[in-house]
């Protein structure tokens, strides 16, 4: 346990209100990691029904959020009489913008995307509590380069550890970084379809996570690029691109996800594909009953 509190009196609770599922994801893992009860909820409807039933030590929002903004939320809390501390985490506010709305008392304003470390550091200086973030000995890091060695990397993982994250959204690119890096991955990112290609053949990952909807070349485009050249590359295809699964078993891509993200089930295959023996790549290309793995809510099926 990484928390230290000025008291002992259980752990303190945390409610988290953002409409991404990877941000709701990444922030609720970080601080359950340091030992703070989280709950998170996907809009600020939700968020403030939560409120009214439940007790909560501190808010963590959005502000662009569907059915309710994070400002029209945190209007509602200080209505309702409630003096809980807010911490608003937007990329569409600034600190001045928060200096607007005095009223709200806002106890802090952090931008996206945003260091995880500084992130933990923030909560713990709003609740009035030391915080060592586990964050920091994970070397989890929104917008910093994953460490080249984790210290709690495994063999196995030390092998085939290193994923490039194409995605031209920078929030993204950075909340899949986190996760991966806490796994033990080593990440680099990409931006657009060329700089994902020009990634690829420098850096040579053992597997590349690929938007479709990218600058400069698309994700279509990138792949057959990388198909072209480095055709054992696995590559999993995340996009928000609606009916594009055909295509990805057209082309033979390894494995396909719609947005937004279902993250244990991404990193499952992710996990799956950077440790699977080369001849299970090479059916991709030779093999007629290759087909692209779905990956949904469900529980993935096994590969054949």
């Amino acid at each position: 346990m990484k928390l230290v509190t000025q008291n002992s009196v259980g752990a303190q609770s945390i409610l988290v209100a953002d409409d991404s599922e990877e941000v709701r994801f990444i922030i609720s893992r970080v601080l359950a990691s340091e030992g703070f009860d989280v709950k998170s909820t996907a809009d600020g409807e939700e968020a403030w029904e939560e409120l009214r039933r439940k007790r909560y030590d501190l808010l963590v929002t959005d502000h662009e959020m569907p059915r309710l903004s994070g400002l029209n939320l945190i209007e509602r809390v200080r209505q309702a009489g409630m003096d809980l501390p807010v911490i608003l985490a937007s990329g569409s506010f600034t600190g001045d913008s928060t200096r607007d709305h005095p009223q709200l008392n806002i106890a802090a304003m952090i931008p996206k995307p945003f260091n995880l470390c500084e992130f933990t550091k923030i909560v713990g200086h709003v609740l009035g509590i030391s915080v060592e973030s586990t964050a920091v000995a994970r070397g989890v890091y929104a917008n910093s380069p994953a460490p080249r060695t984790p210290a709690h990397a495994t063999k196995t993982s030390a092998l085939h550890n290193h994923v490039l994250i194409a995605d031209d959204d920078a929030v993204v690119r950075g909340s899949l970084a986190a996760v991966l890096q806490s796994e033990g991955y080593e990440v680099d990112e990409a931006g657009n379809g060329i700089e994902a290609v020009t990634q690829a053949i420098k850096h040579k990952p053992d597997l590349v996570l690929l938007d479709l909807n990218m600058p400069h070349a698309d994700g279509w485009t990138a792949f057959s690029e990388l198909d072209r050249i480095t055709p054992l590359l696995p590559v999993i295809v995340i996009t928000a691109r609606p009916n594009q699964y055909q295509e990805a078993v057209r082309v033979g891509v390894d494995a396909f996800m719609e947005k937004p993200l279902n993250i244990p089930i991404l990193v499952k295959a992710v996990k799956r594909l950077t440790n699977e023996a080369e001849h299970y790549h090479v059916n991709r290309i030779t093999k007629r009953t290759f087909v692209t793995q779905l990956l949904d809510s469900n529980e993935a099926s096994s590969r054949s």
